[in-house]
């Protein structure tokens, strides 16, 4: 899949650059963390569509198992990458 990126950019207060939804960031919309897809983008499985077995290393090195460790009750999964703050 070929993703559009939004590269729409105008100065800001100081070195910081706004993008097309009026936050200010040090980076210039389009690049590095600022490469926001344009338009619409699928952002996941629709609610209620089963995720696929999750298995990860928690930060205390324990391993998580999404299917295990809900025992049958629903979840909420968020996938966080980063933000420029």
């Amino acid at each position: 899949m070929e993703i559009e990126v939004e590269t729409t950019a105008n100065p800001g207060p100081g070195k910081l650059w706004l993008d097309i939804d009026g936050f200010a960031g040090p980076v210039k919309p389009g690049n590095g963390p600022r490469r926001d897809p344009k338009g619409e983008f699928p952002t996941g499985p629709d609610v209620g569509t089963p995720l696929p077995n999750i298995v990860a290393r928690h930060h205390n090195d324990s391993t998580v198992d999404l299917h295990r460790d809900r025992a049958g009750k629903p979840a909420v999964v968020v996938f966080f990458r980063s933000a420029v703050w």
